[in-house]
C-alpha cells in the first residue's frame, strides 16, 4: 500500500468507508497508514508513535482494546492522579478522552469515530508507562551536548501496556512496575507540600533593614520568628525577650536558607528576605515539576547500590540498599565545560593514575616539568625537550604522583564524554560553596574513603589501598560487580528536612521548563526491533498503489496538518 505521508506534521481524518469494511479492518488499515509517518494527529489530538501503536493492536489481533467501562475508568483515575508526579492530565489527553467515554459515548458513535476513540485510549495509556518510565521530555533532544540516554524499549513499552490492561487492578500493575527510588518520592511528597502553601502567597511583606544575626535585639525578629514557624519550623521556642535573635533562631533560619538556595550563614539580610517574603510561588512549582521529570530520565530499574553524583548541589553519595550510606563534597565542571547528565556503570578503579593532559589544556602550555612525559604521536616514543604545546606532535602525560591533576585514585565509568569521578591535589577548593571549577570531570573530597566503600568486601581494605597508593605505581583493580553512577543535575531536591532549591548553575531550567510544561508531547525516541527479512512472494504484493491525492486503499485520508 502506497500513501503520501509529509515529512514534518500530518493530520488524519478518518473517513466512513463502504459496507465491507468492518470496523476493525478500517481500524488495522487505519493504523497502517500512520505507522511511517513522525508525527500523526487522529481528531486534532497528536499521537506519541503511530508505529508503537499499530504494533500494539496488531499483537492484539487487530481487535478494539476498550471494550470494558472499568478498563477506561481506571485509566483515566491514573491520569488524573498524575498530578502528584508532577504532570498534567492534559499531558495524556484528559479533556478529550473525558468527553469521549463520557454517558456511554464508546457504545453511541460511527464507526470512525469509535476507532478515533480507542486509539486516543491507547495513545493516553501509551503516555503513561512511557512517561512515568522514562518521562515525558526527551533528554536527549532538549540538550544532546550534555545529556545522554538510550531510546525507550518498545518491546517493553508494550509489554507495560499489556500488562495494565490484563491487570484486575491496573493502579495497582502500574505502580510495581519498578520501585520509586527513595529522592524521587522524597521530592513527590516536596511537590504537595510546596503546593500546600498557595495560601500563604498573599502573607504581608516582612520589612527589610539592617542585617540581623545572632545575639541581636530587634524589633522586626518576632514576625521573622513566626514567618518560620508558618513555615513549618514549629518546634521554634519564643525566648523570654521576644525581640532576641537566639541559637535556635539561626539554626531555623539556617534551614530555611538552605532549602530556598542560599547561602547558609544564618544571617537575615535582604536576600533571606526576599525569601521570606515569597513563600510561595509558580515558577518555583514548576521548578520542582521540572526536577520530577528530570529523574524519571535516569530512575528506571534501579539496583538497591548505586553512586549518585549530585551537580548542582556539589555532592556524591553512596547508595547502599537504597539507603545514602555516605556522601562528600565534590567539584563539577564550570559553565562552560559543564558535567553532563547520563547513567553509566562503573567497572574499575586506578590508583596512582597518569593523566592525558587534554587538547584544550596542553595547547596552553609550554615547556613542562620532569613531571610530565611528551610523546611523539608519529612514533610513540617518549621524547624529551620539545614544545608541549604542540598538541599535533606530541601528548602530553603528567606522570603518577600527588601533584597528579587526577591525583591518587580514579573512579571509571567509561562514557563518550570521558567523565569521571577522581581525586585532586587541589584540597583547598572544597572550602567553597560553590565548586563549579573542573574540565567537567567530577572530584571528590575523599577519594580513598569512597574507594574503601566502593571495594567493601573485596580484599582491598584500607590498609591495602593506602599501601599501593604509597608505592607511587599505577594499578587496575576491576570490580566484581559494576556500580552504577548517575550524574544528575537537580535544581530541586527534598529530604526530611524539606525542599530544597538550588542556583541553575547551567542555565538548564528554561528550555526543560518550556518543554515540559508545552502540552502532549509529540513524539518520542523509541527503538524497535530490527525488521525481518520479507519472503520473496511477500516482496511485490498486488493491488498495492494507492491515488496521487494521498487517499490510500484503506479509504483514510492523510493531509498537511493546519498551523
Amino acid at each position: 500500500m502506497k500513501y503520501r505521508a509529509y515529512p514534518r506534521l500530518v493530520c488524519l481524518f478518518l473517513v466512513l468507508t463502504p459496507a465491507w469494511a468492518f470496523a476493525n479492518d478500517l481500524l488495522t488499515r487505519t493504523l497502517d497508514a500512520v505507522r511511517d509517518a513522525e508525527t500523526v494527529e487522529m481528531a486534532g489530538v497528536p499521537l506519541l508513535s503511530g508505529r508503537l501503536l499499530a504494533d500494539f493492536y496488531a499483537k492484539r489481533g487487530g481487535e478494539f482494546v476498550w471494550t470494558d467501562p472499568r478498563r477506561v475508568r481506571a485509566l483515566l483515575d491514573l491520569v488524573e492522579e498524575s498530578r502528584s508526579a508532577g504532570f498534567s492530565p492534559h499531558d495524556f489527553h484528559a479533556e478529550t478522552l473525558g468527553g469521549m467515554v463520557a454517558g456511554g459515548a464508546l457504545d453511541e458513535v460511527g464507526e470512525s469515530e469509535r476507532i478515533a476513540m480507542d486509539v486516543l485510549l491507547s495513545d493516553a495509556l501509551l503516555r503513561y508507562v512511557h512517561h512515568t518510565r522514562y518521562g515525558k521530555v526527551d533528554m536527549v533532544a532538549i540538550d544532546p551536548k550534555w545529556n545522554d540516554r538510550a531510546p525507550a524499549p518498545a518491546e517493553k513499552l508494550i509489554a507495560e501496556m499489556s500488562g495494565a490492561l490484563e491487570a484486575e487492578n491496573m493502579g495497582a500493575f502500574m505502580a510495581s512496575r519498578f520501585e520509586e527510588p527513595f529522592w524521587y518520592r522524597d521530592l513527590k511528597k516536596g511537590l504537595a507540600a510546596y503546593a500546600a502553601k498557595a495560601h500563604l502567597e498573599d502573607l504581608p511583606p516582612l520589612p527589610g533593614g539592617r542585617l540581623l544575626t545572632r545575639g541581636d535585639r530587634n524589633s522586626r525578629v518576632p514576625p521573622i520568628r513566626e514567618r518560620l514557624i508558618l513555615f513549618g519550623d514549629e518546634d521554634l521556642v519564643e525566648p523570654e525577650d521576644p525581640t532576641l535573635f537566639d541559637e535556635a533562631l539561626r539554626q531555623a533560619v539556617m534551614g530555611f536558607q538552605r532549602r530556598s538556595g542560599l547561602s547558609a550563614d544564618g544571617i537575615v539580610g535582604p536576600a533571606t528576605v526576599g525569601a521570606m517574603n515569597a513563600p510561595f510561588d509558580e515558577k518555583r512549582l514548576a521548578q520542582i515539576r521540572i526536577n520530577l521529570e528530570r529523574m524519571r530520565w535516569l530512575y528506571e530499574d534501579l539496583p538497591p547500590d548505586y553512586l549518585f553524583v549530585d551537580v548542582a548541589d556539589y555532592q556524591v553519595r553512596l547508595i547502599r540498599d537504597r539507603r545514602i550510606q555516605w556522601e562528600t563534597r565534590v567539584i563539577v565542571g564550570t559553565a562552560e565545560a559543564q558535567t553532563p547528565m547520563f547513567r553509566d556503570e562503573m567497572d574499575h578503579l586506578v590508583f596512582n593514575p597518569t593523566w592525558s593532559v587534554p587538547i584544550s589544556i596542553q595547547k596552553k602550555m609550554g615547556r613542562v616539568s620532569a613531571s610530565y612525559t611528551l610523546i611523539d604521536r608519529r612514533t610513540g616514543r617518549k621524547v624529551s625537550g620539545g614544545d608541549a604545546s604542540n598538541y599535533r606532535r606530541y601528548q602530553l602525560v603528567q606522570k603518577p604522583g600527588p601533584r597528579n591533576a587526577l591525583g591518587r585514585v580514579k573512579f571509571m565509568f567509561p562514557n563518550r564524554h570521558s567523565v569521571y569521578l577522581h581525586d585532586t591535589p587541589s584540597r583547598g577548593l572544597f572550602g567553597r560553596s560553590r565548586r563549579a571549577l573542573s574540565h567537567g570531570c567530577v572530584r571528590v573530597q575523599d577519594p580513598e574513603r569512597l574507594a574503601e566503600l566502593v571495594l567493601d568486601g573485596s580484599s582491598w581494605d584500607r590498609a591495602a589501598i593506602d599501601r599501593i597508593i604509597g608505592a607511587q605505581r599505577t594499578r587496575y583493580i576491576n570490580l566484581d560487580e559494576h556500580l552504577p553512577v548517575l550524574l544528575y543535575y537537580l535544581t530541586a531536591y527534598a529530604d526530611a528536612s524539606g525542599t530544597h532549591f538550588r542556583p541553575d548553575i547551567y542555565g538548564r531550567d528554561a528550555a526543560l521548563r518550556e518543554a515540559f510544561l508545552a502540552g502532549p508531547a509529540r513524539g518520542a525516541r523509541i527503538a524497535f526491533p530490527e525488521p525481518q527479512e520479507p519472503a520473496e512472494d511477500e516482496r511485490h504484493p498486488p493491488n498495492s498503489s494507492g491515488d496521487e491525492d494521498g487517499a490510500s486503499s484503506n479509504g483514510v485520508r492523510l493531509t498537511r496538518a493546519e498551523r
